[in-house]
């Protein structure tokens, strides 16, 4: 007798009720544990217990002095997000935040779940000297677009010295780009 795949589907929930239905109460009945029930007391010997290895957690990571093979060694990080991290913290001149890795849209790495792996030392920035930078050292921070380093360059033929205090006061940049650029500029 052949059956095809749904007479054969049905023949096996067939067989599922009737087991569930009919043999599984009879041994229950019976007070006879069968091999599928696991007996009520379980005995453990302690000399058979082996003791759980430990992983070693390693210290936090400072994100501005961690070279390639220590970003490599973070889960989720392989050596092209380990390179894209560093070149954009030499663009920056270095991360005041571990929330900046979200700005290299790594999209296999979570950073939300990894900021406890990071640390970040504020005085590892490098400070810029805005007076002494050219168009194009400007123009390279990530943080500003054209527009705002012609800003910055009129604001230099105007007032003759420039620094970010003289930024802050004329109000030469929008608020919210002064606030990402202050820990960067002097």
């Amino acid at each position: 007798m052949i059956f095809n795949s749904t007479e054969r589907e049905g023949v096996l929930v067939m067989l599922l009720l009737i087991t569930g239905l009919i043999v599984i109460p009879r041994f229950v009945r019976s007070g006879k544990p069968a091999f599928f029930l696991l007996p009520e007391v379980i005995n453990i010997e302690k000399d058979s217990l082996r003791p759980v290895s430990h992983r070693e957690i390693s210290p936090p990571l400072e994100l501005n002095t961690a070279d390639s093979s220590a970003l490599v060694r973070i889960r989720g990080i392989g050596p092209y997000y380990a390179s894209k991290i560093i070149k954009y913290r030499q663009r920056l001149g270095g991360f005041y935040a571990v929330r900046q890795l979200k700005e290299l849209k790594m999209n296999h790495f979570n950073v939300d779940s990894c900021a406890g792996v990071f640390t970040v030392d504020p005085s590892k920035i490098v400070k810029y000297r805005l007076d002494t930078m050219s168009f194009k050292a400007i123009l390279r921070h990530p943080y500003l677009e054209y527009e705002d380093v012609q800003m910055i360059f009129n604001a230099k033929r105007k007032y003759d010295s420039l620094s970010f205090q003289l930024l802050e006061e004329k109000k030469v940049l929008p608020a919210y780009k002064l606030k990402k650029i202050k820990p960067y500029f002097q």
